[in-house]
């Protein structure tokens, strides 16, 4: 699934630091504690929310996401507004009628720049070939349960409840 970001880019930079463009489209793996990585998560939170609540309710209601960013371009980029691509896990939820919290867990590729585009592998048989498609070899498992899933939900839910 393919969404023009355009829009929710412009609100996002507005709140992160930008300096320029990279040339180069190697993929680099980000690490968790880094700047960089710190401010990428926070982006890609921010354009999560957004998008998610914009494809799943029609309601006043919040929606929180956890993000771990695991990967971004152009290799040796220093901050946040020298990226073009951004990979990320992303667990988002928004509360039901019931008042629960109904999470979705989905890896997504982010592309900056002129006409920015969030990039969500399709649900059944094809999600292998998209993940494929869409993420870089950077040692992450994106088909099988993550191993953060369990912190990211209660940080999700944290979030949601105001802690």
């Amino acid at each position: 699934m393919r969404r023009p970001l355009l829009p929710l880019l412009a609100a996002a930079l507005l709140l992160t630091s930008v300096a320029g463009c990279g040339d180069d489209d190697d993929a680099m793996p980000l690490r968790p504690g880094e700047a960089l990585t710190v401010d990428a998560d926070r982006l890609v939170r921010q354009l999560m929310e957004i998008d998610f609540k914009d494809r799943t309710t029609m309601d006043a209601v919040p929606v929180t996401c956890s993000v771990r960013s695991f990967g971004a371009a152009p290799e040796g980029a220093g901050n946040v507004g020298q990226l073009t691509v951004i990979w990320a896990k992303t667990v988002c939820g928004a509360p039901g009628p019931d008042g629960q919290l109904s999470l979705s867990m989905v890896p997504v590729k982010i592309v900056l720049g002129g006409q920015p585009e969030l990039f969500i592998p399709q649900d059944g048989a094809s999600n292998a070939d998209d993940l494929e498609k869409l993420f870089p070899d950077l040692g992450i498992d994106l088909a099988g349960e993550w191993s953060e899933f369990p912190e990211m939900r209660a940080e999700a839910e944290a979030r949601a409840s105001g802690r």
